[in-house]
Protein backbone atom coordinates (compact mmCIF):
# COMPACT_ATOMS: atom_id res chain seq x y z
CA UNK A 1 0.00 0.00 0.00
CA UNK A 2 2.91 2.55 0.82
CA UNK A 3 4.47 1.94 -2.35
CA UNK A 4 1.10 3.15 -4.05
CA UNK A 5 0.53 5.96 -2.16
CA UNK A 6 4.48 6.96 -3.37
CA UNK A 7 4.36 6.12 -7.07
CA UNK A 8 1.05 8.20 -6.94
CA UNK A 9 2.63 11.09 -4.95
CA UNK A 10 5.51 10.59 -7.76
CA UNK A 11 2.64 11.12 -10.71
CA UNK A 12 1.16 13.75 -8.85
CA UNK A 13 4.57 15.39 -8.57
CA UNK A 14 5.52 14.95 -12.59
CA UNK A 15 2.16 15.97 -13.36
CA UNK A 16 2.30 19.18 -11.91
CA UNK A 17 5.82 19.95 -12.80
CA UNK A 18 4.71 19.97 -16.35
CA UNK A 19 3.02 23.00 -15.83
CA UNK A 20 -0.75 21.83 -15.00
CA UNK A 21 -2.59 25.16 -14.20
CA UNK A 22 -5.20 26.09 -11.84
CA UNK A 23 -9.34 26.81 -12.67
CA UNK A 24 -9.94 27.92 -8.95
CA UNK A 25 -13.29 27.02 -8.96
CA UNK A 26 -15.40 26.61 -5.97
CA UNK A 27 -18.36 25.38 -6.72
CA UNK A 28 -19.92 22.05 -6.44
CA UNK A 29 -18.96 19.67 -9.15
CA UNK A 30 -21.33 17.00 -9.61
CA UNK A 31 -22.48 16.74 -13.63
CA UNK A 32 -19.52 14.01 -14.20
CA UNK A 33 -20.93 13.50 -17.95
CA UNK A 34 -18.43 16.21 -18.49
CA UNK A 35 -16.70 16.08 -15.39
CA UNK A 36 -12.54 17.34 -14.71
CA UNK A 37 -10.16 14.68 -15.47
CA UNK A 38 -8.27 13.05 -12.70
CA UNK A 39 -5.79 15.68 -12.52
CA UNK A 40 -7.97 19.02 -12.93
CA UNK A 41 -7.99 21.23 -10.07
CA UNK A 42 -11.42 20.69 -8.10
CA UNK A 43 -10.99 23.69 -5.65
CA UNK A 44 -8.83 26.06 -4.56
CA UNK A 45 -8.09 26.77 -0.86
CA UNK A 46 -5.23 29.29 0.85
CA UNK A 47 -2.30 27.70 1.45
CA UNK A 48 -0.79 29.76 3.86
CA UNK A 49 -3.72 29.61 6.80
CA UNK A 50 -4.65 26.29 7.79
CA UNK A 51 -7.27 24.58 6.23
CA UNK A 52 -11.04 23.31 8.20
CA UNK A 53 -11.60 19.79 5.67
CA UNK A 54 -14.92 19.20 6.27
CA UNK A 55 -16.16 15.49 5.34
CA UNK A 56 -19.85 15.08 4.93
CA UNK A 57 -20.68 11.93 4.53
CA UNK A 58 -24.05 10.85 1.69
CA UNK A 59 -23.65 7.39 1.52
CA UNK A 60 -25.59 4.72 3.55
CA UNK A 61 -21.82 3.23 4.54
CA UNK A 62 -19.29 3.63 7.02
CA UNK A 63 -16.23 5.65 5.75
CA UNK A 64 -12.99 5.44 7.14
CA UNK A 65 -10.83 8.51 6.37
CA UNK A 66 -7.28 9.97 7.37
CA UNK A 67 -4.53 12.29 6.55
CA UNK A 68 -1.64 9.81 5.09
CA UNK A 69 0.84 8.95 8.14
CA UNK A 70 -2.25 9.46 10.41
CA UNK A 71 -4.56 7.36 12.24
CA UNK A 72 -7.85 6.42 10.72
CA UNK A 73 -11.59 7.87 11.98
CA UNK A 74 -14.61 6.62 10.99
CA UNK A 75 -17.63 8.74 9.89
CA UNK A 76 -20.91 7.08 9.88
CA UNK A 77 -23.44 7.66 7.30
CA UNK A 78 -25.38 11.05 7.34
CA UNK A 79 -22.50 12.65 9.83
CA UNK A 80 -20.16 15.31 9.17
CA UNK A 81 -16.48 15.24 10.50
CA UNK A 82 -13.72 17.92 10.38
CA UNK A 83 -9.96 18.15 10.85
CA UNK A 84 -7.31 20.67 9.79
CA UNK A 85 -4.70 20.54 7.83
CA UNK A 86 -1.84 22.59 6.99
CA UNK A 87 0.53 22.00 3.33
CA UNK A 88 3.98 22.56 2.81
CA UNK A 89 5.62 25.34 1.17
CA UNK A 90 7.74 23.80 -1.45
CA UNK A 91 7.27 22.21 -4.46
CA UNK A 92 5.88 18.65 -4.57
CA UNK A 93 4.86 18.83 -0.41
CA UNK A 94 0.91 17.71 -0.70
CA UNK A 95 -1.12 16.81 1.67
CA UNK A 96 -3.07 13.55 1.14
CA UNK A 97 -6.46 12.57 2.64
CA UNK A 98 -7.30 9.26 2.17
CA UNK A 99 -11.42 8.50 2.02
CA UNK A 100 -12.72 4.61 1.59
CA UNK A 101 -15.20 2.37 2.69
CA UNK A 102 -13.59 -0.13 5.20
CA UNK A 103 -13.59 -3.29 2.78
CA UNK A 104 -12.72 -1.01 -0.14
CA UNK A 105 -15.34 -2.16 -2.19
CA UNK A 106 -17.82 0.94 -2.01
CA UNK A 107 -17.51 3.38 -4.92
CA UNK A 108 -17.03 6.75 -4.05
CA UNK A 109 -17.46 10.32 -5.35
CA UNK A 110 -16.44 13.50 -3.80
CA UNK A 111 -17.78 16.84 -4.76
CA UNK A 112 -15.90 19.84 -3.54
CA UNK A 113 -16.62 23.65 -2.28
CA UNK A 114 -14.63 26.27 -0.76
CA UNK A 115 -16.38 28.58 1.84
CA UNK A 116 -15.44 31.47 3.89
CA UNK A 117 -12.32 31.01 6.27
CA UNK A 118 -10.97 28.09 4.39
CA UNK A 119 -13.12 25.58 4.95
CA UNK A 120 -13.14 23.01 1.90
CA UNK A 121 -16.54 20.62 2.19
CA UNK A 122 -16.38 17.71 0.49
CA UNK A 123 -19.50 16.04 -0.19
CA UNK A 124 -19.02 11.92 -0.37
CA UNK A 125 -21.64 9.92 -2.42
CA UNK A 126 -21.95 6.35 -4.19
CA UNK A 127 -21.65 5.75 -6.95
CA UNK A 128 -22.01 3.14 -9.90
CA UNK A 129 -18.94 0.67 -9.65
CA UNK A 130 -18.40 1.01 -13.50
CA UNK A 131 -18.32 5.36 -13.37
CA UNK A 132 -14.57 5.84 -14.34
CA UNK A 133 -14.45 8.63 -11.65
CA UNK A 134 -14.71 6.72 -8.80
CA UNK A 135 -12.62 8.89 -6.02
CA UNK A 136 -10.49 7.54 -3.13
CA UNK A 137 -7.68 10.13 -2.42
CA UNK A 138 -7.62 13.74 -2.10
CA UNK A 139 -4.08 16.03 -2.75
CA UNK A 140 -3.82 19.39 -1.67
CA UNK A 141 -0.61 20.88 -3.28
CA UNK A 142 1.88 23.89 -2.09
CA UNK A 143 -0.46 26.25 -3.91
CA UNK A 144 -3.89 25.20 -2.14
CA UNK A 145 -5.16 23.50 -5.26
CA UNK A 146 -7.05 20.56 -4.77
CA UNK A 147 -7.02 17.74 -6.87
CA UNK A 148 -8.96 13.83 -6.38
CA UNK A 149 -8.79 10.32 -8.37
Amino acid sequence: MFKYRILTLATLVTILSLGLTSSGQAEWFSDYTVSPSDWDVEATVDPNQLITVRLRNKTDQTLVYALANDNSQRLAPGKTGEFLVRVGRQPGETSTILINTPEYTYPLIYNFRVIPKNILTIEITSTRADNPHQERTIYIDERGRVYSF
